[in-house]
């Protein structure tokens, strides 16, 4: 298991792309999560997470996306995930379709766990299969949505976690994102997403973290987009009472 390790980490340093685009449009963002879970036993956990994610910091919508998921914990060091995202994705490009853009994702993951000391560390490797609104302009001169495009897309995220006292903790991440066509060829990168976080622990099964995430995609050969994002989050975990 050791060499998975290295070689998640040698693709965040050698498979990083050199960003070549001749434009590189910046947009400030602010993101708000809610994520919960309920843990049914030692095996099973059922959870969902709700995004809401403004661009222009607070000014305008860009994306709403709501993920129900089925894990399965081999041991504490494997867990095997199962699945799907609903993605409203809100035109704020002055260039952009003025419509809203539907996506369904099917997605599977592993993640690995393992620690050192105080530091916890995690690999999480994850294959959605994407479902996008193709848009087209209807014989209104009104452009709606017609069909759905297929592709696949390709994530591999690094995480560190770190306590500070009892209440306190570090979350760190970084997240490479690789999309594909339907066949899985024509390999190219997506985008990358540096996280970093600082959580308070509230109760034994919740949380709060205040981050900073710097998100780089991009669109096409030509153009990039710079995100630097302020993100809150708050996670809670349901667990089933053991009293009769």
């Amino acid at each position: 298991m050791k060499n998975i390790y290295i070689w998640s980490i040698t693709i965040l340093l050698m498979v990083a792309p050199e960003l070549k685009a001749q434009i590189t449009e910046t947009y400030t963002d602010a993101w708000f999560l809610l994520l919960n879970d309920y843990k049914v036993n030692e095996r099973w956990t059922i959870g969902n997470e709700l995004h809401w994610r403004n661009v222009n910091f607070l000014k305008d919508k860009e994306q709403l996306l709501i993920r129900p998921y089925v894990d399965y914990h081999v041991n504490e060091n494997v867990v095997f995930t199962a699945g799907y995202t609903y993605i409203r994705s809100y035109p704020y490009r002055e260039l952009a379709v003025p419509l809203t853009r539907p996506e369904h994702n099917i997605w599977e993951q592993v993640t690995l766990n393992h620690s050192a000391n105080k530091f916890t560390f995690s690999h999480r490797y994850r294959l959605e299969h994407r479902f996008q609104g193709l848009f087209s302009l209807g014989d209104a001169d009104v452009f709606e949505v017609d069909g759905y495009q297929f592709s696949n897309r390709f994530r591999y995220r690094f995480t560190v976690r770190h306590p500070i006292g009892e209440k306190y903790f570090i979350h760190v991440f970084d997240e490479l994102w690789i999309r594909t066509d339907d066949n899985f060829q024509n390999a190219n990168f997506d985008r990358n997403w540096l996280y970093l976080g600082l959580g308070r622990n509230l109760t034994a099964h919740s949380n709060i973290q205040l981050a900073y995430l710097h998100q780089m995609i991009r669109l096409n050969a030509l153009l990039n987009e710079r995100h630097p994002t302020l993100q809150l989050t708050y996670q809670h975990r349901f667990e089933r009472s053991l009293k009769n």
